[in-house]
């Protein structure tokens, strides 16, 4: 449905550019569809010094998209130019007690830190290997104009941005014969995403389709088209602004969660295509642990009593809040069924609709009453820390609590999983208590493709929502 905005590996940070990228790039390692971190570049890794040493031994003989081999040196080089190159890479903050990299004495690709970093294999995924012409170490940051040299398993032979937004990727010399070449059109508006299918433009659309079109098109065209369906970890999630005068009580955000009927907003708006989240990590990660909150409008009218704030005045009105969000169809719909929810136990909403890079800029710098949004791909427990300490930039509700901020230390310092998942279940529980965020529903990844190919199963597609899958299709 978008374009990715550069195909410069060291500053994509939109989720349409991170999954171009996986297919064009090589990185030490990889997140499986599965959701665990597999070897890659790197064969395979150990971690010593209590977590503070990892050692990278590299596959031999491979080569990238110029013919030039992928040696350790090289990736050395790569990784110090991630860590520490001008003009900053987007991910150097992701990485804060990365201290250095250098070679070992077998020539293994050694990372030291200053603690220990749990999920720093998962992260690595992000940090892809490319050189550019006429630039003697790789990993530097292109000029406009310059030719990145890939490193994955396709590369690019065709990229024209707006208006023709369309990328050609072809298999990479060495790869497997049986990859398909990938020709990948951006279309941002939905009917016209669904005329491209139906006219025969396009043989496939993931995850790019309204759930009411998804519908109408499998109940009018079930001879011509196929619905490849897998659960999902993108979950969407309501954020309160916690600093509000209004939303700083936490018996009012924990009315406003208990007014709000998931189930019947996935039965009847999501049409089946997603799951209730009773936390930010998707039941298959195994860090995660389920809090519910049921829907429960009698208990949020006592709470909100509780709290203060008693009907008054015509219709009974509490007081009124502000939600933004942009105007695509999801958004403004969601927004909706909020505000009738919320109107019921005596909330006045007012729905602020305003332009994505206005609604960015606003989250970011804590400009808001109520959001939702959606987080795409988690794969670990790392969003916990990201969206929960504070003095995270991620961190958008303002959430402070000294003591989740020693929990997410603790977690985070724990490098064996059965260590961490005690940790990571606390965080969990404390969040559903104190409510900055609320967590709505899962999303389902939709494949649909046209009947005639072959080559995947539901269980192929990634649970992330990435690409790759779609090179086996025939």
């Amino acid at each position: 449905d978008r374009a990715p905005l550069q195909l410069n590996p060291r500053q994509t940070v939109d989720v349409t550019g991170q999954r171009i990228d996986a297919l064009m790039f090589r990185s030490l390692t990889r997140i499986q569809s599965d959701l665990h971190a597999a070897p890659d570049l790197a064969e395979k890794w150990e971690v010593r010094a209590n977590g503070l040493t990892w050692i990278f031994t590299i596959r031999s003989h491979l080569k990238d998209s110029g013919d030039e081999l992928i040696t350790p040196e090289r990736l050395v080089a790569c990784l110090e130019n991630y860590r520490r190159g001008t003009p900053p890479s987007a991910y150097r903050s992701s990485f804060p007690g990365w201290e250095k990299t250098h070679l070992g004495p077998h020539r293994e690709v050694m990372i030291e830190l200053k603690h220990p970093s749990p999920y720093l294999a998962r992260n690595l995924s992000l940090l892809r290997y490319f050189r550019v012409t006429g630039e003697s170490q790789p990993c530097t940051e292109p000029l406009p104009n310059s030719q990145i040299i890939t490193s994955g398993k396709y590369k690019p032979i065709k990229w024209t941005p707006a208006p023709e937004n369309e990328l050609l990727l072809v298999p990479q010399f060495g790869t497997s014969s049986t990859l398909r070449s990938l020709h990948f059109q951006f279309v941002s508006d939905d009917h016209a995403r669904l005329l491209h299918l139906l006219r025969g433009d396009a043989e496939v659309i993931q995850n790019g389709l309204s759930l009411t079109k998804v519908r109408w098109l499998m109940r009018t065209h079930p001879d011509r088209f196929q619905l490849l369906e897998r659960d999902g970890v993108g979950v969407s999630y309501l954020a309160f602004n916690t600093r509000d005068p209004i939303l700083k009580n936490p018996e009012v955000r924990k009315a406003i969660a208990l007014s709000i009927d998931r189930e019947a907003i996935i039965q009847h708006k999501l049409f089946g295509f997603g799951s209730l989240a009773e936390s930010l990590l998707s039941p298959r990660l195994e860090e995660s642990i389920a809090t519910p909150l049921a829907f429960n409008p009698q208990q949020a009218e006592i709470l909100l009593d509780h709290a203060g704030f008693p009907r008054s005045g015509p219709g009974g009105i509490r007081f009124s809040l502000k939600y933004r969000t942009t105007p695509a169809r999801e958004g403004i719909e969601t927004a909706l069924l909020l505000q009738e929810m919320w109107k019921k136990v005596g909330i006045q909403l007012q729905i602020d609709s305003v332009e994505p890079a206005v609604f960015i800029t606003s989250i970011k710098t804590g400009h808001f009453q109520l959001y939702s949004s959606r987080w795409i791909g988690i794969s670990d427990a790392s969003i916990l820390y990201r969206t929960l300490r504070s003095g995270q930039a991620d961190n958008r509700v303002r959430y402070q609590d000294a003591e989740m901020d020693r929990w997410l230390d603790t977690m985070v310092s724990q490098t064996q999983l059965d260590h961490r998942i005690p940790w990571a279940h606390q965080v969990q529980k404390k969040m559903m208590a104190d409510l900055p965020y609320f967590p709505l529903w899962f999303w389902n990844n939709a494949l649909l493709a046209r009947k005639s190919l072959r080559g995947l199963s539901s269980e192929d597609l990634s649970l992330s929502g990435g690409l790759e899958p779609l090179g086996q299709l025939h």
